[in-house]
C-alpha cells in the first residue's frame, strides 16, 4: 500500500511517499496549490505532479492533502471534488492543521504560520480552532502579502507627497520598474492581481529594515505584533505555553525578533517548527489507512 502526504502552500507543493510497512519511496516538489490564487486547474496539476514525483509515477492508495485556501466548507467541497482522482482514497485538510500535526502528532498545541498568507491553528486534543487563514482580502495578518501591501501603501504616499521618500521607495521602484503614480496604478490594477508578487515585496521590506529604514522597520513590527497577538490568544484558549512557528517570514531575524518579544512578554515560548508539513499529512494518511506510524523514520 502506497501512502502520500502533501502540503500544498501558497508558493509550492511538497509531497512525501511511503509504503504502509515504512519503506520510503520518494519526495516531490511542484508549484503553488492555493486555488484562490492560481485556480483549481493549476492546483490540481501541481498536487498531482508532486504526488507522482514522490511515488515514482504510481497512483497512491491513500493521499492526505493539506491545502492553503481551504478556509470554508465551499473551499473543501470544491477541492475534494477536483482532487478525488489523484489517489484511490483522498483526504483534504487545511494546511495549518497538517503542519501542527507534524509537530505534535495529535497532542494539544498551537502553530502560527506566516508565509505568503498567515493562519494560527490550535488543537486541544478534541477540537480544532483556527484564527485567520481567510485569504488576502479578509485576513492574512502579518503575512508576506500583508507586509507587501503595507509597503505599497507607504510607497503610494511617498509618490504623491504625503510621506517623505525613504530607502524602501528606491528599492520598490527598482524591483517593480515603477517611476511614478501612473506606473504604480498600471502595475497594481491593469495587469491582474499579483498575490505572489506583492508577497515577494516583503523581502524588500526586510532588506530596507536591515539597512535602517524606519518605515520598513515599523511595517515589520506591526506585522509581527498583529499575528503574535492572535497567537497568544490562541495559546490561552488551547491552554498551552508554547507556540510553534512556521513559514518564510520567520526567516527574517527582525520579524522573528519582534514576534518572539511579544510572546516573551506574555510568558509564551516560541519554538521554530522542525518538521515539514507534508510529514504531518503523511502521519494522518497512515492513521486513516490503519498503518503503524512507528515504522516511519521521522
Amino acid at each position: 500500500m502506497i501512502l502520500v502526504g502533501v502540503d500544498g502552500g501558497g508558493s509550492k507543493t511538497s509531497a512525501i511517499a511511503y509504503t504502509c510497512s515504512g519503506s520510503f519511496l520518494g519526495k516531490g516538489l511542484a508549484g503553488p496549490a492555493n486555488f484562490h490564487n492560481v485556480g483549481v486547474e493549476e492546483t490540481v496539476k501541481n498536487v498531482n505532479k508532486a504526488i507522482l514525483l514522490a511515488t515514482k509515477g504510481m497512483k497512491p492508495d491513500v493521499a492526505y492533502i493539506g491545502l492553503a485556501g481551504i478556509d470554508s466548507k465551499y473551499d473543501y467541497n470544491v477541492m475534494s471534488e477536483a482532487l478525488r482522482l489523484v489517489a484511490k482514497d483522498v483526504y483534504i485538510d487545511h494546511d495549518g492543521f497538517v503542519a501542527l500535526y507534524a509537530e505534535t502528532r495529535g497532542n494539544p498545541g498551537v502553530i502560527a504560520i506566516a508565509g505568503t498568507g498567515s493562519v494560527i491553528v490550535g488543537y486541544n486534543g478534541n477540537r480544532r480552532v483556527r484564527f485567520g487563514g481567510l485569504g488576502w482580502l479578509i485576513a492574512d495578518e502579518g503575512s508576506a502579502y500583508w507586509i507587501g501591501r503595507e509597503a505599497l501603501r507607504a510607497f503610494g504616499k511617498m509618490l504623491d507627497g504625503r510621506m517623505n521618500k525613504t530607502l524602501i521607495a528606491e528599492k520598490i521602484m527598482r524591483s517593480l520598474n515603477v517611476n511614478n503614480l501612473d506606473d504604480l496604478i498600471k502595475w497594481a490594477y491593469h495587469e491582474g492581481h499579483k498575490v505572489k508578487e506583492i508577497a515577494s515585496l516583503s523581502k524588500i521590506v526586510d532588506e530596507a529594515a536591515n539597512e535602517g529604514d524606519e518605515i520598513a522597520l515599523n511595517i515589520l513590527k506591526s506585522a509581527a505584533f498583529e499575528l503574535a497577538s492572535d497567537a497568544v490568544k490562541m495559546a490561552v484558549k488551547i491552554g498551552v505555553d508554547k507556540i510553534y512557528l512556521k513559514g518564510g517570514m520567520f526567516s527574517s531575524p527582525i520579524y522573528f525578533s519582534f514576534f518572539r518579544s511579544y510572546l516573551d512578554s506574555n510568558n509564551i515560548r516560541s519554538i521554530v517548527a522542525e518538521h515539514e508539513p507534508e510529514q504531518g499529512a503523511l502521519l494522518l494518511a497512515f492513521k486513516q489507512a490503519g498503518c503503524d506510524i512507528n515504522v516511519l523514520d521521522f
